[in-house]
């Protein structure tokens, strides 16, 4: 386990400070994937500003993270201008602290609707052993073993030829 991750595990057990920390962090992330997303577009402040609908200042003050309070409302006016869905979710403390500590620039971003429903359309749809759906790549590649066409003995029953793909 990483050092800061131990760190705050310990100082999660007072309740005041683990709530501040996530309240803080919440802000800080939000700020960093605005920003990360502006910058992934290649935008300005005043063109993700006129994309949503929003003052240049108040895309500024969210960026340095200078603000207590976002409403839903602007959070789903940012999000339909990089297209992308918006997410708040309730977590254990637990997950948070994995948020913090696996927080990257790389993990900040974010495909556009068009490009991650092309990814999506190209990985298949599975049930996974805990009953949740799951995505898989869909470039699974087959592999036909050479051997004749009586299954060798010492591969024991175990062993299930392939029918002939071509």
């Amino acid at each position: 386990m990483s050092e800061l991750a131990e760190r705050l595990a310990q100082e999660f057990a007072n309740k005041d400070y683990a709530h501040a920390y996530m309240e803080s962090h919440a802000v800080s992330r939000i700020a960093a994937q605005i920003y990360a997303l502006r910058k992934q577009r290649d935008w300005s402040q005043q063109q993700l500003a006129e994309r949503a609908g929003i003052a240049q200042e108040r895309i500024s003050k969210i960026e340095s993270a200078d603000f207590t309070s976002i409403t839903l409302s602007t959070l789903n006016k940012l999000a339909r201008a990089f297209d992308v869905d918006v997410r708040v979710a309730f977590e254990s403390f637990s997950q948070g602290i994995l948020d913090v500590v696996n927080l990257s620039p790389k993990a900040l971003e974010v495909q556009p609707r068009q490009a991650s429903l092309k990814v999506f359309s190209n990985q298949l749809l599975k049930i996974s052993r805990e009953g949740k759906w799951q995505l898989t790549l869909n470039n699974v590649v087959q592999m036909k073993p050479t051997i004749p066409s009586a299954v060798p003995a010492a591969l024991g029953s175990n062993w299930t030829r392939l029918a002939n793909h071509g």
